[in-house]
């Protein structure tokens, strides 16, 4: 007689490792928006005020990469009503340290203090959201799991 070796749960483990899979990727898509939107409003609150225009500007495009995976992009710039704020959108993002500072910004900054509103803005909130980001997408990843 020839040995064998038979395995019971086999179909169970693959079903609850798919299930599993499909968990992981659902909360690591929430995960993504959420940290996109933190992101977002940090860059929004960090940037200087003269019509708004700028802070209107600032926004999350969504885009599937390769294999479908969601790609989230927060950019600033394009059309706000009927005014083109690319050129201005770079430029206040670059230097607004040699442009003097207006009623606007200066009334923001008086309303939000330890906070530099300024140059940078988007730049700065996504170096500081993006530890965040990192550290909720491995809890979230070991939440699912239960690691």
């Amino acid at each position: 007689m020839k040995p064998s070796i038979k395995i019971h749960g086999v179909k169970q483990l693959e079903i609850k490792l798919r299930h599993t899979a499909d968990r992981v990727a659902d909360s690591a898509r929430k995960t993504m928006h959420r940290g996109a939107a933190n992101i977002l409003k940090e860059a929004q609150l960090n940037a200087p005020v003269d019509e708004h225009n700028l802070e209107k500007s600032l926004r999350i495009e969504r885009t599937t990469g390769i294999r479908g995976r969601l790609e989230l992009t927060i950019v600033m710039g394009g059309f706000v009503g009927n005014v083109n704020v690319d050129r201005y959108a770079v430029e206040v993002h670059e230097h607004y340290s040699s442009m003097g500072v207006g009623p606007g910004t200066q009334a923001k900054r008086l309303a939000n203090p330890g906070r530099y509103i300024g140059e940078k803005f988007l730049e700065r909130a996504a170096k500081d959201g993006e530890a965040k980001l990192l550290a909720a997408m491995i809890s979230t990843v070991k939440k699912e799991w239960k690691i």
